[in-house]
């Protein structure tokens, strides 16, 4: 149930990106699309799951050593250097061939669907005039994302965590979204789907909203939700909120 009383509407609603209101296309994030067709067409056998998920685990600290990433182009080099380890734990080798149309197709190829609520609710925003904005932690590649799926006119500020070089929980990514807006905090509702970063922006004295599609039960972090801050189960009650209303609504 979810009440939000008395603080009048806000201004603006900025959102995190991949569960909040985008899902991975097939079952999870990893591996991409297109990695079992790549490998298949390169004469390997495909690992199983496990090896799979051993293989990203092993190329993982690659990816979280670049934490800037001002261009896709730069994205795709970051790549490049994960699938190198990627390939080499898989078969002991790693053809550049190989691992540079892995890198592409990571960076280039879309690779999430937005949920079922997402389009419609934020086609109402739009329409009442709330300003919108994404703040993710993410590559440069989400911007052509969020183009690929016809949405990317509807943010602005968009701020990226690999191009502005810092990430939530971290206070300084928040402040240049709300600086790009032009927005004190208290104008704006932020949305997310970890709870760390929902508490930044509470602390940073934005209204924040934890929203939680899977349920607390499926949560890795759910243990640490805060009870005292309201949870989302879907975006459907957010035009609401915008508005200043009490919403009161089981999940």
């Amino acid at each position: 149930m979810v009440h939000d009383h008395g603080r009048g509407a806000a201004a603006a609603v900025f959102f995190d990106s991949g569960g909040t209101l985008a899902r991975p296309l097939g079952d999870d994030w990893w591996p991409k699309p297109r990695f079992a067709e790549l490998i298949e067409a390169s004469g390997r056998l495909l690992p199983g799951a496990d090896q799979i998920r051993s293989a990203h685990d092993a190329g993982a600290g690659h990816l979280a050593s670049h934490q800037a990433i001002p261009t896709v182009d730069d994205e795709v080099g970051v790549y490049v250097g994960f699938y190198r380890i990627v390939l080499a734990v898989l078969y002991d080798d790693a053809p550049e061939d190989l691992v540079y149309s892995l890198a592409e197709a990571a960076v280039y190829e879309l690779d999430q669907e937005p949920y079922d609520d997402t389009r419609a609710v934020l086609r109402t925003l739009a329409a009442s005039g709330v300003r919108m904005g994404i703040v993710s932690n993410a590559g440069p590649s989400l911007e052509l994302r969020y183009r690929d799926m016809g949405l990317r006119q509807l943010f602005d500020p968009f701020v990226i965590s690999a191009v502005v070089g810092s990430e939530k929980p971290g206070q300084e990514i928040y402040e240049i979204a709300l600086e790009r807006a032009a927005l004190d905090p208290a104008d704006v509702v932020f949305v997310d789907d970890v709870t760390a970063n929902v508490a930044a922006a509470a602390a940073l004295g934005m209204r924040a909203y934890l929203i939680d599609r899977d349920g607390p039960g499926d949560r890795p972090d759910a243990t640490l939700r805060d009870n005292r801050r309201p949870v989302l189960s879907d975006l459907q009650d957010l035009p609401a909120i915008m508005e200043g209303a009490c919403v009161s609504r089981e999940p």
